[in-house]
């Protein structure tokens, strides 16, 4: 069982060698790491290479980030899909975790864990915000190839939200979800979708009417997204602290 994850970056050279240097690292896993690179100006493609030759790379124009990660699936050999964002990083033994479960499990179509976010744990919510379990965290995520051929791809008409849009399509589907209750990732907040609380907010709403969960709820979603403070308090739940 190979595990393709796929990196989308454009300009990241403060931070892509931290990510790339967590996939080389991880042991007793069959994975390749793929590096969709946008035309980045500054050194982050010879970094990444510098410390990992073996990484597949990239290099072209893109359409926002979605396209980008469309395009890693396309150029996967992986039997299991990642994705991991260019200021984020994994634990490690977080692919052999992964592939452990998905190989005890062949029920399970997408294995996901828990963040750190700023030294503390964190896990996706629970009860309504969950979205009937559909509301994890991609850079934390595991998919089988085959959900992802049958039920993507990521739509690149949302800027921020495809992910929550890809999983609750899959719920709908009756993909079987399985919450490693660990930390796999470490992320790095101040992404778009950290810094446009609006439109996230806009188009979680969106994905929620598209996906079947009614208007009331979607509507109840989005004022409460609106209010500042409401992400951080009901769509991640922190644990405790966690050190390195």
């Amino acid at each position: 069982m190979k595990i393709s994850v796929i990196t989308a970056v454009f300009n990241a050279e403060n931070s892509i060698a931290k990510c790339v240097d967590s996939v080389a690292s991880q042991q007793n896993a069959d994975f390749e790491h793929i590096l969709v690179d946008n035309c980045s100006t500054d050194q982050t493609v010879k970094l990444a290479l510098e410390h990992n030759p073996r990484l597949k790379v990239i290099s072209e124009p893109d359409q926002g980030i979605y396209d980008a990660m469309n395009k890693g699936a396309r150029h996967a050999a992986g039997d299991i899909l990642a994705w991991l964002n260019a200021d984020d990083f994994y634990f490690p033994g977080t692919l052999s975790e992964a592939v452990r479960i998905f190989t005890e499990h062949p029920e399970v179509q997408i294995v996901h864990g828990n963040l750190r976010v700023n030294g503390r744990e964190v896990r996706p919510p629970s009860g309504p915000a969950s979205f009937g379990g559909a509301r994890i965290f991609h850079p934390a995520a595991f998919l089988r190839r085959e959900l992802f051929e049958r039920v993507g791809p990521f739509d690149p008409t949302y800027k921020l939200c495809a992910d929550l849009d890809f999983f609750l399509k899959g719920k709908k589907a009756g993909a079987v979800f399985y919450h490693a209750d660990q930390i796999f990732t470490d992320f790095a907040l101040g992404g778009a979708s950290t810094k446009h609380r609006i439109l996230t907010a806009e188009e979680v709403r969106r994905a929620l009417l598209e996906n079947g969960c009614g208007w009331g709820r979607a509507n109840l979603f989005y004022a409460c997204m609106r209010l500042r403070g409401f992400a951080v308090k009901w769509f991640v739940r922190p644990v405790h602290g966690v050190q390195g």
